[in-house]
């Protein structure tokens, strides 16, 4: 399994054409996208990275919302987005496409991104999957991911367990990695998609953060052993004075 933190200097991705087959990627992307932050509720909304701020989010309830990327253009606000400048549960729901596969340390992402959001807060986050005809020319083909680091969902699954995040969507799309352009290729992406999950090119995960009561339920207080020393009980006798 290859360690999840590197000193590998990553190319960032910028924008969605420099994906394979970037445009229908985004395409498929937008819809999951518009589905999952219909259900979104709070005060603040926050994408991180190039490619979620370029994905439209107007359907949100959520009304003030975040472009945050380390640069690019229409950009909100400059960050590392490894070190987000937030106060602790500040953010109601947080956007992350294709960060962790662009990531030197995807743990310290997930962690920043779980330090920022409310209780209950949103998580949308979507990235390659390695189990994929994408995955497996990537192999053959190293430079034309883009120096991606493929996750599985799985794994990304078991990283936001641990981050006490409970997955209430769990998606795959793109089996067979191109746009689907005949209503054969159609019918074969469908059935992909339904039967083989497993192995198609993208995964997308909405997780939400849980809340933990913070007060400790009381036991009925019992006494270890019982307490009897033989020993005679003071009492306390009222004496009374005769006035005449």
């Amino acid at each position: 399994m290859e360690i999840a933190k590197t000193s590998r200097i990553l190319t960032p991705i910028t924008d969605w054409s420099q994906l394979s087959n970037g445009q229908h990627l985004q395409e498929q992307t937008q819809k999951l996208v518009n589905s999952a932050i219909s259900r979104c509720f709070g005060y603040h909304l926050l994408k991180l990275g190039q490619l979620s701020t370029q994905l439209q989010t107007n359907r949100c309830p959520i009304k003030h919302q975040i472009n945050c990327a380390e640069e690019g253009k229409e950009i909100g606000l400059q960050s590392d987005l490894h070190h987000l400048p937030f106060q602790d549960s500040t953010i109601d729901c947080c956007i992350l496409v294709h960060e962790l596969d662009f990531s030197s340390d995807p743990h310290q992402l997930l962690r920043e991104i779980d330090r920022v959001l409310t209780l209950d807060g949103t998580l949308i986050i979507s990235g390659y999957n390695p189990y994929s005809f994408f995955g497996f020319r990537s192999l053959l083909k190293p430079q034309s991911t883009q120096t991606a680091r493929l996750f599985s969902p799985n794994r990304v699954v078991d990283w936001l367990h641990l981050l006490g995040f409970e997955i209430t969507q769990k998606q795959h799309f793109d089996y067979i990695s191109a746009q689907p352009e005949g209503p054969i290729t159609s019918l074969i992406e469908s059935i992909g998609q339904r039967y083989l999950s497993f192995f198609c090119s993208v995964y997308f995960i909405v997780a939400k953060k849980q809340c933990t009561p913070m007060t400790p339920i009381k036991s009925t207080f019992e006494f270890r052993r019982a307490i009897s020393n033989n020993q005679p009980v003071a009492t306390k006798q009222s004496h009374s004075k005769n006035i005449g």
